[in-house]
């Protein structure tokens, strides 16, 4: 079970990292960030990232019962519904509290950015997609 985790956490943390990258663009405070607090900035989102998904999917593997989550569509879709409700939350509140602000680029909807309110659900996904493949092969 704990290399299950690692291997959670760990494909979780570069396809966030990745992410983080590429809609970093999307944020004033990444684009005038000098380059070491840009990294850090990238650094800490993408492990923040990658526990929230390794504990959302310890939570749905407690309270379904079930290992795999691709194999159960509640667990699944409990995973899509709590991530998108704590990456709202979170959005909201950073916005507010003023941590980041977001660039002309970026597209918004319901007050936050598409990009972050969609990053957990999507990474998730794809971490448990890679995951659990790599686990059956």
């Amino acid at each position: 079970m704990i290399r299950l985790m690692l291997r959670i956490f760990t494909f979780s943390f570069l396809i966030n990292f990745v992410w983080e990258v590429l809609h970093s663009q999307l944020y004033t405070t990444c684009l005038n960030a000098p380059l070491k607090k840009y990294i850090k900035l990238i650094v800490r989102a993408s492990v923040s990232d990658a526990i929230t998904i390794t504990t959302l999917y310890m939570i749905s593997k407690i309270l379904f019962e079930n290992t795999n989550i691709l194999m159960n569509t509640n667990q699944l879709v409990f995973f899509l519904i709590v991530s998108l409700f704590l990456a709202y939350i979170w959005e909201r509140s950073s916005l507010k509290k003023g941590r980041w602000e977001y660039s002309k680029k970026m597209p918004v909807m319901l007050k936050v950015g598409i990009t972050p309110l969609l990053q957990l659900a999507f990474t998730g996904l794809l971490t448990f997609f890679y995951v659990f493949k790599m686990q059956t092969n």
